[in-house]
């Protein structure tokens, strides 16, 4: 009993769903403003067109049944006129013809009108338009011509200049609102396209700065971190048997902290907004003069480290400038990190007519470390990158006699337009990440 009586209901419901598919497209299409004013312009041209159709030129025959109702189907086809143009077309092409050959005795003007504009307007498919007009407009024509046009007084041919000028000039301003409509389509989505492209490029502006930090940050904090852990460590180890020693050594880690936690302030500024920010992005950035407190911080942690400067220094650009202290900053971390504890350091800046170079060069563990394998990090990344942009040459590896050396030339020529050259060469001994 259960089943026979769920049955009818099962059928019930799949029967209701096409009603309400259909009840929700009905809804869709009336709550289109579009739509209601096709249906308005439908309904016009329809009671136009019938009214004129009852009132034939005298000595024609006049509608009958049939053409009403062929009149009735075309005029509600303009509900269409947009979706399907060239349909619309050929139902109010047929109906014009029917009507002429069975005399009927009058144009109907604003129904075929509407057609050709809308084939004119609204078709996708060009070619067929322009064929169904350049067919179905002289074809018109030439039935009109041996029936409506062919009066008991003679041709008509005022009537006649008046179609022909007529179809004429309704298809050319369908052509002209069609180029306007796409002329507004194309500077629409060239709008749409180059907001994307803004937001693409601000996407990319954020990440590149986001590189920069990430990549400032590390030079920064690995460098004051690394000084901070070898200090603690030795601090550590001489608490008790020498606590002024350790108390000096406290003092060190905390200008080192300080100095690392300003700096990364300075550069976290660019991520905040107000007054703060700005100041902040405005402070000097570190050049060739400050390799001198660089050099003084990896002695002071525990690397005797040498500055040698060869040629006459001269001012150069601040991008050079901060390359150059980041390329000594990160290669004096590394050998802090990495070269072991006996291990002492130099730093040689040359300054050339068209170049600095800058070499840091250590006695450490170099080659044989195990850390040699591992190819490289975010330090020798940055320092890459850093020097490619201005055209220069980076190698690091060790040496063949013991040790490792970071060498990078940068030219100080106008770089512009110069391509990118960067070579790194040997095994990289692992940075701080």
């Amino acid at each position: 009993m259960s089943d026979g009586a769920g049955q009818p209901a099962q059928y019930g419901r799949r029967m209701s769903r096409p009603l309400k598919r259909s009840s929700s497209a009905v809804r869709k299409w009336a709550e289109d403003p579009t739509s209601r004013a096709d249906a308005l312009f439908a309904i016009l041209v329809g009671v136009v067109v019938l009214v004129e159709a009852s009132s034939p030129t005298p000595g024609f025959a006049g509608p009958d049944t049939f053409a009403y109702i062929s009149i009735v189907i075309a005029s509600v086809s303009l509900l269409f006129r947009r979706h399907v143009p060239l349909t619309v077309f050929a139902i109010v092409t047929i109906t014009l013809a029917v009507f002429y050959l069975r005399d009927g005795g009058e144009f109907l003007s604003l129904l075929g009108l509407s057609a050709f504009y809308a084939v004119a307007a609204h078709s996708e498919q060009r070619l067929r338009a322009w064929i169904a007009i350049l067919v179905a407009g002289p074809a018109l024509f030439a039935i009109a011509s041996f029936t409506v046009l062919d009066t008991p007084d003679g041709y008509d041919v005022d009537s006649a200049a008046s179609m022909a000028s007529f179809l004429v000039g309704v298809s050319a301003i369908g052509l002209f609102v069609r180029n306007r409509q796409r002329i507004f389509a194309d500077s629409e989505q060239r709008a749409v396209t180059a907001e994307a492209d803004r937001h693409a490029a601000a996407a990319r502006a954020v990440a590149e700065e986001r590189s920069r930090i990430a990549r400032e940050m590390h030079d920064v904090v690995a460098h004051g971190m690394s000084v901070i852990a070898v200090q603690a460590a030795a601090a550590q180890e001489i608490v008790h048997t020498d606590p002024d020693k350790a108390a000096e050594v406290m003092g060190r880690i905390e200008n080192v902290g300080r100095q690392s936690l300003n700096e990364m302030r300075r550069m976290l500024g660019v991520l905040r907004n107000g007054d703060e920010a700005t100041t902040a992005s405005l402070e000097p950035q570190p050049g060739l003069a400050d390799i001198n407190a660089a050099v003084a911080h990896s002695a002071d942690a525990g690397v005797p480290t040498n500055l040698i400067v060869n040629g006459q220094r001269r001012e150069l650009a601040p991008g050079i400038e901060l390359t150059a202290y980041r390329i000594v900053q990160e290669a004096l971390t590394n050998v802090l990190k990495h070269a072991g504890q006996a291990a002492s350091a130099t730093v040689t800046i040359t300054h050339a007519s068209d170049a600095v170079t800058i070499e840091v060069v250590d006695d450490g563990r170099g080659a044989v470390s195990s850390l040699t394998d591992s190819g490289g990090g975010n330090g020798l990344i940055g320092m890459r990158e850093r020097v490619e942009i201005y055209g220069g040459e980076l190698s690091a590896g060790p040496r063949s006699g013991g040790g490792y050396m970071v060498r990078a030339v940068l030219p100080t020529e106008d770089t512009q337009g110069r391509p990118s050259v960067a070579s790194t060469t040997s095994t990289t001994r692992e940075e701080v990440s």
